[in-house]
């Protein structure tokens, strides 16, 4: 899909996304505890979202050893799940570490973040974002692929409308896109698409826990349903918390409304009290799907969480229950599917120790774009790793991690990646990021390379530009290795405190060929 709008478009658009206020609630609100669950380039998620009380551009803390050692700022979220970027100084995360907000409650009051839009009330008022857009993709010489592609989208969310318990989402992104021609083809006709990612009526009484959600929507603690068109019920207590839903996906092309694929599925959670120190949940349940009569899919799954001062845990496991054709095609009643598990331990806020396991099918992303860097973590995401992560009060982090890939598009391989960054020092918050990583598989073997400048003179500006190198040999080849370089520069300015533009271009390169994708884009928040 050619929607682009790379990692610092998530600073002005992210996928997915719900519009809320940057916010701080008052009096007795407690901080809810989370962790990170996934890291993709610069991007941090989150399986914490607006039914926990976030909103974006809420600002988030990471705790390392008892320390706020970094803060995030929300780009994207769903029911259930959220999006995330790290503010200036930046630094580097892991997955596991420890995450802790205010929920938003209908009494709060604004509080601004580095180069955020307007400060507003999540609750009682509709608010949003209108935004417009345009790409240019140019390759070199007369090669196809060139196109230009002007969009907008329009982002809608309130919650506790006039005193109520009702609240609406929306989020509608649209796109015309021309394929360039070339001296041997013609250009091809515009092509334009409309999607709805999220269109939802809700209905809450907090005072009982109770939420109920109409419309498209993301299956908040059933992250492996995803988008679907149905009916939610969730209902979340003290200790225990439990969901049903209903609904069919929609069309995997058009985003239209479609009843070829049914789903259902419940759950059961029980937590401790948001207002722990040390938090943890235990979720377990179930999930049918199928395509008229026949059984596309039924499995039943279990994730456990738990975060404290030094130690945080995330794991998920699915079981697939096999029977008529599944069960011809696995020969086995159950199938283990979706093992996924990360543990970090923080003794101090300088030393992190952490590691884990990956043998999802697939995973599901906020982003609209990859980079060489996504392109090459998620064919080698499969597997195990471990590392330790080293760093010093406020400007220095070093890092090393062992992984050993086994499946996935990049086939088994070994592979040793060193990181190191120096951020937010001197007045003008400059900001140093470096990686090599070398790799070796029964596919391919090869190091990449890649690095990045940054500088944020005040809150309005940040400037940055990066790049970098991978190179790769095919294992028993005789021909020449390849190798792929990109660099890329962005400026994301704040008008204003409404207004936010983008500039961005990044260019690619690979055995002679390359392409040149300038980017630009202007919001509105209201």
């Amino acid at each position: 899909m050619l929607w682009v709008a790379a990692r610092r478009v998530a600073r002005g658009a992210a996928s997915v996304a719900l519009i809320g206020g940057a916010l701080r609630a008052q009096g007795v609100q407690s901080p809810i505890w989370t962790q990170i669950t996934y890291i993709s380039g610069s991007t941090i998620y989150l399986e914490v979202g607006s039914k926990q009380g976030l909103t974006e551009r809420t600002t988030l803390e990471v705790i390392k050893g008892g320390a706020v050692v970094a803060k995030l700022h929300v780009t994207a979220v769903s029911s259930g799940r959220a999006a995330c970027e790290v503010l200036p100084p930046p630094i580097e995360l892991s997955v596991g570490d420890s995450v802790r907000f205010v929920p938003v409650v209908a009494a709060v009051t604004p509080t601004t973040v580095k180069r955020a839009a307007p400060s507003y009330s999540g609750t009682g008022h509709l608010r949003g974002r209108v935004g417009l857009r345009y790409l240019v993709i140019a390759p070199d010489g007369d090669v196809p692929g060139g196109l230009t592609q002007p969009a907008y989208d329009l982002r809608l969310d309130g919650q506790q409308l006039g005193g109520t318990g009702l609240g609406v989402t929306l989020d509608v992104r649209a796109q015309r896109t021309q394929y360039a021609g070339t001296s041997t083809q013609t250009a091809s006709a515009p092509v334009n698409a409309t999607r709805v990612y999220q269109a939802a009526l809700t209905w809450a009484a907090l005072s009982a826990g109770l939420r109920v959600t109409a419309g498209r929507q993301m299956a908040g603690s059933m992250s492996s349903v995803g988008l679907f068109d149905g009916l939610a019920i969730d209902l979340d207590r003290r200790h225990l918390g439990m969901g049903v839903f209903a609904g069919s996906q929609p069309d995997a092309y058009s985003f239209g409304p479609s009843s070829l694929v049914r789903e259902y599925g419940a759950y059961t959670q029980v937590h401790t009290v948001n207002s722990s120190r040390t938090t943890s949940s235990l979720t377990v349940g179930g999930v049918g799907s199928y395509v008229g009569r026949e059984i596309d899919r039924e499995y039943a799954f279990a994730r456990l969480t738990a975060s404290g001062k030094y130690l945080s845990i995330y794991a998920t496991q699915e079981l697939d229950f096999n029977r008529g054709w599944r069960l011809d095609a696995e020969h086995k009643a159950t199938t283990p599917t979706a093992t996924f598990a990360s543990v970090q331990f923080s003794p101090v806020r300088a030393i992190s120790i952490y590691g884990g396991v990956d043998n999802r099918r697939s995973v599901r992303l906020y982003r609209d774009y990859v980079s060489p860097e996504q392109s090459f973590d998620d064919a080698f995401r499969e597997g195990t790793w471990e590392g330790v992560a080293l760093s010093a009060p406020r400007y220095a982090r070093v890092s090393v991690d062992r992984r050993d890939s086994r499946g996935g598009s990049g086939g088994n391989a070994n592979s040793t990646t060193a990181m190191a960054s120096l951020t937010g020092f001197t007045r003008l918050h400059i900001g140093l990021r470096a990686r090599a990583t070398d790799f070796s598989g029964d596919m391919s073997s090869g190091q990449l390379a890649s690095g990045a400048l940054e500088i944020s003179p005040w809150d309005f500006l940040r400037v940055e530009g990066n790049g970098g190198a991978r190179r790769t040999s095919i294992p028993g080849s005789t021909d020449a290795p390849s190798k792929l370089t990109w660099w890329g520069v962005d400026a994301d300015v704040g008008i204003g405190r409404s207004l936010y533009l983008l500039l961005s271009t990044y260019r690619e390169q690979e055995a002679g060929r390359g392409s040149l994708r300038t980017y630009a884009s202007l919001s509105w928040r209201f």
